[in-house]
């Protein structure tokens, strides 16, 4: 059974070829003898950016045509079903109907969401020994970067995150790439920034028509929740889940803490634990629902005693699914912010200023643990007293670190403000977002950001 479907599918892909795609801009790292894990949240575009990397690959002369690509998806519901013992027979039926590839031959094995079969690890690193094979693992679990690659894959695997679109890629995407140099170009990218702020950077959202993009971003979440938390963690009490959710996608850059959240619980007469929230919270982490952040601190402790901050994986999935919405997208704004910056840096926190307890809203640090940038997320700052509230802890913060930059961003002021020896800029946030991807995308192998003119494999 599993041997004839593993037949079909591979088969099929051969038939049907790599889709026609549009290049994405995430990094993904290919190393000898090691598994590539590809994660990200359901519908984020991961299993297309294999598919590029595929194509990049057969570019490159490493993989001589398609039909050295083996693709297995195990959402098939016969192949959920296969156990580690029968693993091996992807290989074995791989290389029967491919009678002309062998050991010594370049291949790429691509498997998706095999999390789901027990024990699977062993049997990934097994087929990653072969030097002339490639091994990319992908799935929609955060414990494929956190828990199973720490232990299970004992330093045998290279992990890549794709996220939904960034600025930059909605642009490729909306066809309106490359046109800022003119005024003309630059108001048709700020139109497109404002279509990018109201509804999200999933991938399928821009070919959508209209009244279809609510409905599927309604459907993203309902599937989030039924396969990556219901189903996956056996959930005895789903409703108080899915209330929970509800609420703190209604409060995306907000303070959120357990005994909120638990107190939220208990008001709408569910019988619950803060273990309880507590564990609701790291599900919907592991399906990369939600993010939380805590403040940046120098101990564990600190950390503890303060709140965290919410953010969804995508701003518009938050506000079609929230509880409440008062209409505005400043908390989206500032969770686009959040997403660019997790991208691009390898922490992101919050601050409270030491004396006054005011809150800049991201605090983000280099690779050594060291504070280099400041911001704060305002849709605009043109009233004094809106000027004040995100300058003045914005200059203590960065007085503190002494961090290079120092950013208020905004809807579409630009200015520049010099205080107590402090230089602060408040840029538009479209245009930082293509600035900030220019400098992430500065490099040129596989695991950099490809030319948006490289072919198209049809």
């Amino acid at each position: 059974m599993f041997e004839r479907e593993l037949q079909r599918k591979i088969e099929d892909f051969r038939e049907l070829g790599i889709p026609s795609y549009l290049p994405r801009d995430s990094k993904l790292h290919m190393v000898d003898r090691m598994v590539s894990t590809v994660i990200g949240a359901r519908r984020s575009g991961k299993s297309f950016r294999v598919l590029q990397a595929a194509d990049e690959l057969i570019r490159q002369g490493f993989l001589p045509s398609l039909r050295h690509v083996c693709p297995v998806d195990f959402d098939n519901p016969i192949l959920s079903a296969m156990t580690a013992k029968d693993l091996p027979l992807i290989q074995g039926t791989f290389l029967k109907i491919t009678p002309e590839c062998g050991l010594q031959t370049p291949l790429l094995f691509v498997l998706d969401e095999i999390h789901r079969i027990p024990k699977w690890e062993d049997y990934v690193i097994e087929l990653s020994r072969n030097p002339r094979w490639k091994v990319i693992v992908t799935g929609s679990s955060s414990k494929l970067l956190k828990d199973d690659i720490s232990t299970s894959l004992r330093g045998k695997s290279i992990s890549s995150t794709v996220y939904p679109l960034s600025f930059a890629e909605y642009l490729r995407f909306t066809a309106c790439e490359g046109q800022s140099a003119s005024t003309r170009g630059q108001a048709a990218m700020r139109a497109r920034f404002d279509d990018y702020l109201k509804w999200g950077g999933y991938p399928a959202i821009p070919g959508a028509p209209a009244p279809s993009r609510e409905v599927l971003l309604r459907e993203y979440f309902d599937t989030m929740l039924l396969k990556d938390i219901v189903q996956r963690f056996n959930v005895s009490k789903p409703q108080q889940c899915i209330e929970l959710y509800h609420y703190l996608l209604s409060n995306i850059g907000r303070p959120y803490t357990l005994k909120s959240a638990y107190e939220l619980l208990k008001q709408a007469g569910h019988a619950t634990s803060r273990d309880a929230v507590r564990e609701y919270v790291a599900w919907a982490e592991d399906a990369w629902l939600l993010f939380t952040i805590p403040i940046h601190a120098q101990s564990q402790k600190e950390q503890e005693r303060n709140y965290r901050k919410v953010y969804a994986i995508d701003w518009a999935l938050a506000l079609r699914n929230s509880s409440v919405w008062d209409g505005s997208y400043a908390r989206s704004l500032e969770n686009m912010v959040y997403l660019h910056l997790r991208r691009n840096y390898p922490r992101v926190r919050y601050y409270l200023t030491r004396s006054k307890r005011q809150e800049v809203d991201f605090l983000v640090s280099d690779e050594r643990g060291k504070p280099v940038l400041a911001v704060q997320v305002s849709q605009e700052i043109s009233h004094p007293d809106t000027l004040r509230r995100e300058l003045e802890p914005l200059v203590s913060t960065a007085r503190y670190f002494g961090t290079a930059q120092n950013l208020i961003l905004t809807l579409g002021q630009e200015q520049r403000f010099d205080q107590d020896g402090v230089t602060v800029h408040a840029l538009p946030t479209w245009r930082w977002l293509l600035q900030e991807n220019a400098v992430a995308c500065s490099g040129s192998d596989l695991a950099s950001c490809p030319p948006a003119s490289a072919p198209v494999a049809g």
